[in-house]
């Protein structure tokens, strides 16, 4: 084993300062001793979770091991453990661990002992459970991490390999007794399911990762083929967007494209798009509707507005009414003002202004818009306020965003920031007369 183990993993050279994660499983055990019979500089790194009595031995064991055989040991105590998602927030802890050490002591390599068994298992619970095309691709061999390489060297080999070279070697190892429990679905693939697949080809660890393989080799072709239209979204500082021609013409294509956008902005958005909602967006961008908005979760929204597609943070749309009488001024939000005086003056610039009689009934309700709404334009062209927006082509967003100026007669005035009604008086009248003065900051 020990030759065909060297062979497969070219990378670990002499010149290279390698960081094991050591459980003392069998097959992190078994990991251990290659490496130290090769004579290469390494580290071991181990994590007591503390959920389980024998976790305290286990860690002393390799700690003497380890002093015993002048290899760098460290440990990292989980004090308080997770409560619920123990086993993600046990992965996450781990491998925060390893990159803090790596990064400190400047190992190049950290490698862990997955093996082909754990690969077949991964594969299997990853197509139970559904999920993206990468999502179905199981374990990597080799990734960037930290400042260096995360690297699974006996992906190859199978657990009977394993135990077969622990065995001939009389190496020392720890049986995790919860490896049997029934509770977990990993064991349940791995004791029911996974040794009847053994029965009908020996070779279906072999083939699990060549399958795995294909995957990644495909995901990069795809990505390769979407690289302009991927490169062609932008960012303005608050949101992403890309225009109708960036997004491609198929609808595979259309699936993927967007599936690699979410995955490559993951990281600052913290936001998962399952499966239903990819294929609701793509069921979505496919309807002849010009403007739409799907709610993705974790404060974010995907939107279509004409000719353009946005990721952006959900807009909270305040519903307050306010009643403004002659001088008087609020604060609509943290970026509006709005104030209603008597004037015989022009507006000034920067600030959207309504000049108003003075017959005009006060006081005046600053609403947003309302289903049925209308605003009289002309004399004679009364017009809703929807079929307004709709022949301006204004984007949904900013429609929901507008203000609308009632007067207590229920006449509508002004709607803000876009038109002013027929009710409204021409500003180079030199007579006193109310003006509404609004005011909107635009965020740099």
């Amino acid at each position: 084993m020990k030759q065909d183990f060297f062979r497969k993993n070219p990378e670990l050279t002499a010149d290279k300062k390698i960081l094991l994660a050591v459980s003392t499983g069998v097959d992190s055990m078994v990991l251990l001793h290659l490496l130290q019979r090769q004579g290469l500089t390494i580290g071991v790194a181990h994590v007591d979770h503390q959920l389980r009595t024998e976790s305290k031995v286990e860690a002393d064991f390799l700690h003497d091991y380890c002093r015993k055989q002048d290899i760098p040991f460290y440990l990292k105590i989980w004090k308080k453990p997770a409560k619920k998602n123990v086993e993600a927030a046990a992965r996450s802890l781990r491998y925060a661990f390893f990159k803090e050490i790596m990064e400190q002591e400047n190992y190049d390599l950290v490698l862990t002992a997955h093996h082909g068994d754990d690969q077949l298992e991964t594969l299997l619970m990853r197509l139970t459970r559904g999920g993206s095309f990468t999502g179905h691709s199981g374990i990597v061999r080799q990734q960037t991490f930290g400042n260096g390489i995360l690297l699974r060297p006996l992906l190859s080999f199978s657990k009977e390999t394993l135990y077969e070279y622990a065995e001939e070697k009389n190496l020392t190892y720890f049986e995790d007794a919860t490896n049997i429990s029934q509770d977990y679905f990993r064991n349940r693939i791995r004791q029911n399911i996974v040794p009847e697949l053994k029965k009908e080809n020996p070779q279906i660890l072999a083939n699990a990762q060549q399958f795995h393989q294909q995957l990644l080799w495909a995901d990069q072709l795809i990505t390769e083929a979407l690289k302009e239209n991927l490169r062609n979204i932008e960012y303005d500082g608050q949101r992403w967007f890309f225009s109708a021609d960036t997004l491609p013409t198929d609808t595979g294509a259309r699936y993927y494209f967007l599936s690699i956008f979410f995955q490559q902005k993951a990281l600052q958005t913290n936001l998962v798009v399952s499966q239903r909602q990819l294929f609701l967006l793509l069921d979505q961008i496919q309807r002849p509707v010009s403007q739409w908005v799907i709610d993705l979760g974790e404060g974010w929204q995907f939107s279509r507005r004409y000719q353009h597609f946005y990721l952006e943070k959900k807009i909270i749309v305040h519903q307050k009414k306010y009643f403004l009488g002659e001088n008087e001024r609020f604060f609509l939000s943290d970026n509006e003002t709005i104030a209603l005086s008597r004037s015989d003056t022009v507006a000034n610039k920067g600030v959207y202004q309504v000049p108003l009689p003075l017959t005009v009934k006060l006081p005046l309700t600053i609403r947003r818009r309302q289903d049925g709404d209308r605003i009289r334009l002309t004399e004679t062209l009364t017009k809703r306020i929807s079929r307004y927006f709709i022949d301006k082509k204004t984007p949904m967003d900013i429609r929901d965003q507008a203000w609308v100026v009632e007067d207590s007669a229920g006449e509508i005035v002004a709607l803000l920031p876009f038109v002013n009604s027929y009710l409204s008086i021409a500003t180079e009248t030199d007579r006193i007369h109310y003006i509404l003065d609004y005011t909107l900051q635009v965020a740099k």
